[in-house]
């Protein structure tokens, strides 16, 4: 019998099937929903250097591009190397912004400042990459030294709410389901889970205590929709995404197997005969970077 796949090559895996996919069934239905929340906060500067902390396929890379002048330079890191190899293929085939923008696979693009310089850009945004950070609060702070004295950070986040839907089924059926001792801790697990998604005053109070000032956020909500139980839990939004944490919630083996095909059932049951809507909550949040009085 072979032994299972390590974490590093079962990560690589995961990878290599997120890049496959993502251009075609993530970034629509999801990635580009907040790069636009980003888009229209954006505030264009002439010569402008601008860092992109997860940087994935390159779609906001290559609009970032467009936006910013012919004598702005773009730093984008990306975790991901098969990421990271198809955001660098579009660059490349980009004749007018290739001279312009750099992509890094990086180990560590949650922490940049292990890579790349303090108070070096004047812009740095950051796609939904925060959502995958240990500790927010503290990638925050170092985006927020990677910034120029007066310059802007800006990051979208899934907010709580997002994928209120099917969480409140979960929470059902977890209550229906399991033994008096293990309900109290799946429950327990699933409340640690919503409480560690920020809501927007979280987000803001991030970056005022990172330093930045004149900090808003922007709040928007949009609905994905799904035929059928089965084609929610096998889109790859939802399988490369939340679907692996919220299987740990649930326990191993036979009695996870149990949760979700209740959970299945209980979706087709209350949405027969309609789509099983999600709902989607984005924040953008920004804040600029003081500049020390004389």
């Amino acid at each position: 019998m072979s032994s299972p796949p390590a974490p590093a090559a079962r990560l690589a895996e995961k990878q290599e099937r997120l890049a496959k996919v993502f251009d075609a069934e993530i970034w629509p239905l999801y990635g580009r929903r907040f790069a636009q929340l980003l888009l229209r906060e954006l505030a264009p500067r002439p010569a402008a250097t601008l860092l992109e902390v997860g940087c994935a396929s390159g779609e906001l890379t290559l609009e970032l591009a467009r936006r910013l002048d012919e004598a702005s330079q773009i730093t984008a890191l990306e975790l991901s190397a098969p990421l990271a190899a198809r955001a660098q293929s579009k660059i490349t085939a980009a004749p007018r912004t290739r001279r312009r923008v750099t992509i890094l696979q990086t180990p560590t693009p949650l922490h940049p400042t292990l890579v790349l310089p303090d108070s070096a850009f004047d812009i740095c945004v950051s796609n939904l990459a925060l959502a995958d950070a240990p500790e927010p609060q503290r990638t925050v702070a170092e985006l927020a030294n990677m910034l120029k004295p007066g310059g802007a950070l800006l990051l979208s986040v899934p907010l709580r709410g997002t994928w209120g839907e099917l969480l409140d089924i979960y929470r059902d059926i977890l209550r229906d389901v399991l033994r008096d001792d293990r309900r109290a801790e799946a429950l327990a697990a699933l409340d640690a889970y919503l409480n560690a998604m920020p809501d927007g005053d979280t987000c803001a109070r991030w970056l005022e205590q990172a330093g930045l000032g004149n900090v808003e956020i922007t709040v928007d909500r949009w609905e994905v929709l799904f035929q059928s139980a089965r084609e929610f839990f096998f889109a790859p939004l939802i399988q490369l995404g939340p679907l692996s944490r919220w299987k740990q919630i649930a326990g191993r083996g036979d009695e996870m197997q149990d949760i979700f095909f209740f959970v299945k059932q209980a979706i087709d049951t209350y949405f027969a005969g309609r789509v099983f809507s999600v709902t989607i909550v984005g924040g953008c949040v920004k804040g600029w970077k003081r500049i020390a009085g004389p």
